[in-house]
């Protein structure tokens, strides 16, 4: 047995060390031969698992015994119908899978895997694009990604259609147009707006079929005018009047709906009235009123009898001011800024915006080609600005911008083991910590081989760290983890939950994004994300919570607040409303649902898919509906293919079941009392909330889920058995000395060769 499980590659291992790895398995062999074997050896093999079949290599050896580790921790096996192990020998095979993992798994060579190019999610285009250049361009029609092992950051599941590309070229135009806008304010835009094309919203006196509008009673026309952005402006009106009465004619001005200006416009010709004031970019609505009507028939003059007004157009002029240069994009106004003819600046253009865009330096020949296309717009009699705009359109159409395209640092065989680029690796951090592309300090230290020692990886991971854009950990990477996402699609029953809606649901996903930051910044450890004694909250949020609302702040802004001891179980994920939400159905709590989401997300231990005709409750028709969801359960349980999975996710899920399908607290429910009480398999109780916190904050399974979804999101793949045995060993050395924060944890990640180095694929 011992010879099938230990393959002959630890003959290459020093003697001592052979040894000793021997010994700790050949314990590990004794309790399998006396507690598992008999389900899992020679002819009888539940699960499809032969524990007496060689394992096929290093890695799957270690990998099994990790397995059958964690099943054994857990009392999941030997099943609740077999014999029990005692529980030192159950420890001292775990201690002894502990020291065997310890031993060899660091000694395993390295093994990076196959990434699939990765496309950028919706998230990191929108993101990228306002850090190079200071624009938001929505994303909202841009096709949704598809989502693999949980996070939109993944090779194989980030799909690219013609649809994508559409998209892609539409956004692209947007973004070229407001980057290189064109304004000059020494020549300002005119728009010139016809008044007698004008629509009359109040009054009847008014004839607008001729050249000019004639206003010859009270009456107000309006237009609609889209301003591109915030600035001066100046409005300018061609007028004359008719005079009449004791006062002339006056001309007022509107902007949506308020009085901008009032003019006395003299006696006919036409002439120009003019106002410069700042206005608001977007859709305005201008209005012109003749406010002082005057009909005095009787009177001698028969010139003076009717007061009328009369407007040929009105001009919005500008903006006039210089436009403001967002702080992001100064290094290319900073170039374009620069003294030279129009080709020269299109090539200094080129030259400092390709490599910013495609996050890595330019070729010659990308760069040629680039200003080949620019040159050709010029060529056409087109302005420079168009030149830019077409330069800067295809660059951002470019797979080169649009996919992550990773290259290693050197050329090798197939199938070679190679350092990552540091371009390659400046982009892994910078989409990992900011969600977008790496800036020109990251961009410059990669250059200079900064990235491709350990050292000078935590230095830039400190440094992105300390950045506030490391916010995107919380708002990509935790509200996928967690499933916060998830809360836009959650359609609790309006007549049993009144009052969610869309602003609660905001901000019950900002407090736990909230919560994620405090413990990132704080350098926390990470199970305070499992149970603290803080949470943050608006109004809203305190209301819902029957919290008073700390201090004298707005109704939407969220401040820390120490919880009470009567409200200290909301201090933790699983006491936010927002997991206990997605964690629900409309109508009800689900025990099921809510403990599988604690073994997949939390633990790491998602349970395998229920047997045919299994599924749900209502298929079996030995359940008794008539008995409590409670009761129903159990008798679910009592089927043997049902109950290894449902005796632990049960007893997870009933701990949460004094929070309602919204998260609202509660003792008792329709049926009476709730029992939020669970057992085990390895026959602990888990009471309530409280009780579990416990329990998982006990469980070095959770930090381990995490570093592992840390890593697929950051790598863009599935964790390999490789992969998860390299991390949980450097988790459990992070665990033997304290507390582990998530910067700890993101260094064990960017350290890890799975994310420095990639494997030559053939050509």
């Amino acid at each position: 047995m011992l010879r099938l499980l230990f393959p002959a590659l630890a003959a290459a291992l020093s003697p001592r060390l052979v040894a000793q790895d021997a010994g700790h398995e050949a314990a590990a062999l004794a309790f399998v031969r006396s507690h598992c074997l008999d389900c899992h050896g020679g002819s009888t093999t539940k699960g499809g698992l032969d524990l007496e079949t060689p394992a096929g290599g290093p890695v799957a050896r270690l990998w099994r015994w990790s397995r059958l580790r964690d099943r054994v921790l857990a009392g999941e096996m030997p099943p609740p119908d077999a014999e029990a192990p005692p529980a030192a020998e159950r420890q001292a095979f775990v201690a002894g899978v502990d020291a065997l993992l310890l031993a060899e798994v660091p000694r395993l060579p390295p093994d990076p895997g196959r990434v699939t190019v990765r496309r950028l999610s919706r998230a990191q285009w929108e993101r990228t694009v306002r850090e190079l250049f200071g624009v938001e361009v929505a994303t909202a029609a841009f096709p949704a990604d598809d989502l693999g092992y949980g996070f939109d950051t993944i090779g194989d599941a980030l799909s690219f259609s013609t649809l994508h590309l559409e998209t892609y070229l539409a956004a692209a135009a947007e973004v070229a147009q407001r980057v290189f806008d064109g304004e000059d304010p020494a020549r300002p835009t005119v728009r010139r707006l016809e008044a007698e094309a004008m629509r009359l919203v109040d009054g009847r006196g008014a004839n607008l079929d001729g050249e000019v509008a004639n206003l010859y009673s009270r009456a107000t026309l309006a237009t609609t005018v889209r301003l591109p952005r915030d600035g001066i402006y100046v409005l300018r009106a061609l007028a004359g009047a008719d005079q009449a009465g004791d006062e002339p004619a006056k001309l007022l001005l509107r902007l949506d709906g308020r009085e901008l200006v009032a003019f006395e416009v003299g006696e006919r010709p036409l002439r120009e009235f003019m106002l410069r004031t700042p206005l608001a970019g977007g859709e305005r609505q201008l209005g012109i009123e003749f406010p002082n009507d005057f009909y005095q028939p009787e009177h001698p003059d028969p010139q003076r009898r009717d007061r009328n007004l009369h407007v040929d157009w009105l001009e919005v002029i500008g903006p006039t001011d210089a436009a403001p240069v967002p702080a992001a994009a100064a290094w290319l106004h900073a170039v374009l800024g620069a003294r030279g003819d129009d080709p020269s600046r299109l090539r200094a253009v080129v030259r400092a915006l390709l490599p910013r865009v495609y996050r890595r330096p330019a070729s010659d020949d990308e760069l040629a080609r680039a200003t080949r296309l620019g040159q050709a717009v010029l060529r056409d009699g087109g302005l420079l600005v168009e030149a830019l705009r077409a330069v800067l359109q295809a660059a951002l159409a470019s797979p080169h911008f649009l996919f992550r395209i990773e290259a290693g640092g050197v050329d090798g065989t197939p199938g070679a083991v190679v350092p990552l680029g540091g371009p390659a690796l400046a982009s892994r951090l910078s989409f990992l910590l900011w969600g977008c592309g790496p800036d020109e300090r990251l961009l410059e230290r990669a250059a200079k081989g900064g990235l491709t020692t350990p050292a000078g990886r935590q230095a830039e991971v400190d440094r992105l760290l300390g950045d506030p854009r490391a916010e995107a950990l919380a708002t990509d990477f935790a509200a996928q983890w967690l499933e916060l996402r998830s809360l836009a699609d959650r359609m609790p029953d309006p007549a049993r939950f009144p009052g969610f809606d869309d602003e609660l649901r905001a901000s019950l996903r900002r407090e736990t994004e909230l919560l994620f930051l405090a413990v990132l910044r704080d350098g926390r450890d990470v199970r305070d994300l499992l149970d603290c004694d803080f949470t943050h909250v608006d109004a809203r949020l305190a209301a819902f919570y029957g919290l008073d609302r700390p201090g004298h702040v707005a109704a939407d802004a969220f401040v820390p607040v120490t919880l009470p001891a009567a409200l200290r179980e909301r201090g933790g994920v699983l006491g936010h409303a927002s997991v206990l939400a997605v964690t629900s159905n409309p109508t009800r709590t689900s025990p099921v649902k809510r403990g599988k989401w604690v073994l997949e997300n939390l633990l790491g231990q998602p349970p395998p898919p229920p047997p045919p005709g299994n599924d749900t409750l209502a298929g079996e028709a030995a359940i008794d509906s008539s008995r409590s969801f409670r009761e129903q359960l159990a008798q679910h349980r009592e089927r043997s293919q049902c109950a290894v999975c449902h005796v632990r996710m049960d007893a997870l899920g009933f701990a949460l079941e004094r929070y309602d399908a919204i998260g609202r607290f509660r003792v008792e429910d329709a049926g009476g009392a709730i029992d939020c009480s669970g057992d085990l398999p390895d026959g602990r109780t888990v009471e309530g909330l409280g009780g579990l916190k416990q329990v998982l904050r006990a469980d070095p399974a959770f930090v381990r889920t995490l570093a592992t979804k840390l890593f697929v999101y950051a790598v863009g793949r599935d964790a390999r058995p490789v992969d998860r045995l390299r991390l949980r060993v450097g988790v459990d050395e992070l665990l033997r000395q304290g507390a582990v924060t998530l910067r700890a944890l993101v260094l064990l990640v960017v350290q890890d060769p799975a994310f420095t180095h990639r494997v030559v694929e053939p050509r």
